[in-house]
């Protein structure tokens, strides 16, 4: 039987509509080797039957996929690659409505428009010194859902092994931003009592009491961009009646989140402050 000649890096980069640095760049990753590389000269042979495979790298490119998304696709078995897909791009859609909403949000700062703080009802209470067992962190947006829900898993597992008991809501303090460029840290605290020992995995230290506005949210609000108004409201208020704190803002977690329907209130976005006059 006659095989089909080998196609060159320039003919099958035509054939595949990828450029040539494409091609030697999907080589060195693996995610699509030359059939055959000439040992004395380095060329490299594809075959057409490396079409597809080519052409499916190009298309999910264009879809948005990274590298190593388009790995986790190539390596599946070919019956689970479209379920692959479409969680790919029902993420990509869903990041794409936060951006649409950051954008308004961030138009809105521009243009001095009312924002929507004033729909927020902002309280404010007073905090008493706890114990906390806390865990903390540098990360990116995108490992923040998994950090918090694996720490706070963590310190209740930690809390109730040593014989200690859970004394108020979790909460978790961003001590700086978290964005594209900004990596917190950002710390996971569970309130405790009785006694428990410092662990290589985990941080006790009291948390002093503070003052604090903040505004209870459901856990639809909770969402991405919208919680910045309700950070927003809740700075406007700290400000107006009180001066800064050395505190950071935080979310105040009393309820399991798993089991709540988006129109249950959630939890607190909390900005600390230094009362006026006492």
């Amino acid at each position: 039987m006659t095989t089909a000649p080998d196609m060159t890096s320039s003919t099958f980069a035509g054939a595949s509509r990828l450029s040539l640095k494409a091609l030697r760049l999907y080589d060195e990753l693996g995610l699509l080797p030359p059939e055959r590389v000439d040992p004395d000269n380095g060329y490299r042979y594809y075959s057409a039957r490396q079409l597809p495979q080519a052409r499916l790298i190009g298309l999910l490119r264009q879809l948005g996929l990274s590298l190593s998304d388009i790995r986790a696709v190539l390596d599946a078995p070919a019956e689970q690659q479209p379920d692959l897909i479409r969680g790919y791009w029902t993420r990509a859609e869903t990041q794409h409505v936060q951006r649409r909403e950051l954008a308004r949000y961030v138009l809105r700062t521009l243009k001095g428009e009312p924002s929507m703080t004033q729909h927020f009802n902002v309280q404010q209470r007073s905090v008493p010194a706890q114990q906390v067992a806390t865990v903390s962190r540098r990360l990116r947006v995108a490992e923040l859902p998994g950090f918090i829900c694996k720490g706070m898993n963590d310190l209740h597992r930690r809390i109730q092994e040593q014989g200690a008991s859970l004394a108020g809501a979790p909460f978790v303090v961003y001590h700086g931003q978290v964005n594209e460029d900004s990596d917190g840290p950002v710390e996971v605290c569970v309130p405790y009592s009785g006694n428990l020992k410092p662990g290589r995995d985990y941080v006790l230290r009291e948390e002093s009491a503070h003052h604090e506005a903040f505004v209870t949210l459901t856990r639809a609000q909770f969402e991405f961009p919208g919680i910045l108004e309700a950070y927003d409201a809740a700075c406007a208020y700290a400000l107006v009646h009180g001066d800064r704190s050395s505190f950071s803002p935080r979310e105040v977690y009393p309820h399991d989140w798993d089991t709540l329907k988006d129109s249950d209130p959630a939890g607190d976005v909390a900005w600390p402050f230094v009362r006026q006059n006492g």
